[in-house]
């Protein structure tokens, strides 16, 4: 055979074995995390390879560098440095074949964090995450975590395990893992992101009050009671804590021929009064409440109104907690749903008021229309939450309030409140030429959230 054909003939078989026989470096390209260095002493300056994390590689070379520097020597799976060497970097890298890998960088008389820790969801739902540890050595270290959404840390949010709040639906959070051990410096590293899932609201109505009864009827007495006076016999005091003008009288709250309750104000009659302010009362309206006959806790609660006309008036839809007579206000904790004063015609006052507030200014958000809210009805709600409260006008959301762990008392049962005051800290001063301003209620309903929320009965 002609040497040419010979030479050709050995170039197609050793093309043919480079195809058919896998590299000898394969296995070793598989691997997917770095080598872990660990601390061999409680000194911090005896560091060692883990050779469980390298078991794939062949025949490993190694090289050492501590400051960014090789160290001369330092080609075992151990090193031990000086104690100069504290504060500096450590790093290895291991050559195997053709394989090249380096472990993280870390710091002499520091806690090395071989793998970050991870977040993961622990339900189906997504709203529940979970905290992995991590690989840190030396591997006593102990953890302590904090949850992050963005770059704003979650209240109280410190164990291995999280719920999502309902203000997290929509974000990304994370957990910050944060490292420590007798005789090394702490480090702390961040998880990766998880993205909590909106959920979707269903409403199930389950109570209303629709007002239809015959014409110039007061409101139902099996559901609402009038609260009477200008306040000097309740624990709020003259004015009901507010230095309102009005005294509460039962008749002023009657309901129409199309099936709304009007509440009226007016000067007509007011004088027949006497009031805190020492002297006859400059007016009178009405104010109902469902205190010890029906409560609520959580859910959707909403009404459509028509506000009052006029500087100095005050109507409100709201609510207090049932366990007034035990723990005063603001300890029971006040919701309001919506707060119309006629000085401000064109805003809409969504408040709480709880511990840390006094009661007074209160969290809350406040809402614009340039008509205003007395020439036409509008509906205003509020979703009631556990760890939440959305306020919405006409449907579309205007504002919430997330749970803040020492001012939240709105965890237990409230009743609602209906009434049409006159001046006070929110009203202000009442026109000299208003004569008489009225509230109108079509409805008031009540519905669960995903089965969230019920009806108390007295």
């Amino acid at each position: 055979m002609p040497a040419r054909s010979v030479r050709g003939l050995l170039a197609s078989l050793v093309l043919l074995l480079l195809i058919s026989v896998p590299q000898a470096f394969t296995a070793s390209a598989e691997i997917q995390s770095q080598p872990y260095i660990e601390y061999t002493d409680k000194s911090g300056l005896k560091l060692s390879v883990n050779r469980a994390s390298i078991s794939a590689l062949k025949n490993p070379r190694f090289q050492w560098f501590v400051g960014g520097k090789s160290v001369a020597g330092g080609n075992k799976g151990t090193l031990k440095v000086k104690a100069k060497d504290r504060n500096k970097s450590i790093q290895l890298k291991i050559v195997a074949g053709d394989i090249s890998v380096s472990s993280v960088v870390g710091t002499i008389g520091q806690v090395i964090v071989n793998v970050k820790p991870t977040a993961v969801y622990s339900d189906n739902t997504q709203n529940k995450v979970t905290a992995k540890p991590g690989r840190v050595s030396p591997a006593s270290a102990k953890v302590v975590y904090q949850w992050y959404k963005g770059p704003i840390d979650i209240p109280n949010a410190k164990s291995v395990n999280y719920t999502a709040a309902t203000s997290d639906q929509g974000f990304k959070i994370y957990v910050n893992a944060r490292y420590s051990a007798k005789g090394f410096k702490e480090v702390a590293s961040d998880s990766n992101e998880l993205s909590i899932p909106m959920v979707k609201r269903n409403y199930v109505q389950v109570w209303e009050e629709e007002f239809n009864l015959p014409e110039g009827s007061y409101p139902d007495s099996t559901v609402w009671s009038p609260e009477n006076g200008d306040g000097s016999k309740s624990a709020a005091g003259g004015g009901w804590g507010n230095r309102e003008r009005q005294y509460y009288i039962p008749t002023l709250a009657s309901t129409t021929s199309e099936g709304a309750l009007v509440i009226t104000a007016t000067k007509e009659g007011a004088s027949d009064y006497n009031c805190y302010y020492k002297g006859s009362c400059e007016w009178i309206s009405s104010k109902y409440i469902t205190k010890d006959k029906l409560g609520f806790k959580y859910g959707r609660i909403e009404a459509r109104i028509k506000g009052p006309v006029g500087a100095g008036t005050w109507g409100a839809f709201w609510m207090l907690g049932a366990d007034i007579d035990e723990r005063p206000w603001p300890w029971c904790g006040e919701i309001d749903i919506t707060e119309l004063i006629g000085r401000e015609p064109n805003t809409n006052y969504g408040y709480l008021h709880g511990l840390l507030s006094g009661g007074f200014g209160g969290r809350g958000t406040t809402v614009t229309m340039p008509n205003g809210f007395a020439d036409e009805y509008h509906t205003y709600a509020i979703d009631w939450l556990p760890d939440q409260i959305d306020w919405y006008l006409d449907g579309v959301l205007f504002g919430s309030q997330p749970k803040i762990d020492r001012d939240w008392v709105f965890d237990h049962e409230f009743y609602l409140v209906i009434n049409l005051a006159m001046g006070g800290n929110l009203g202000g001063s009442i026109d000299s030429n208003l004569q008489k301003s009225t509230m109108s209620f079509d409805w008031i309903r009540f519905s669960t959230i995903n089965g969230l929320g019920e009806v108390i009965k007295g």
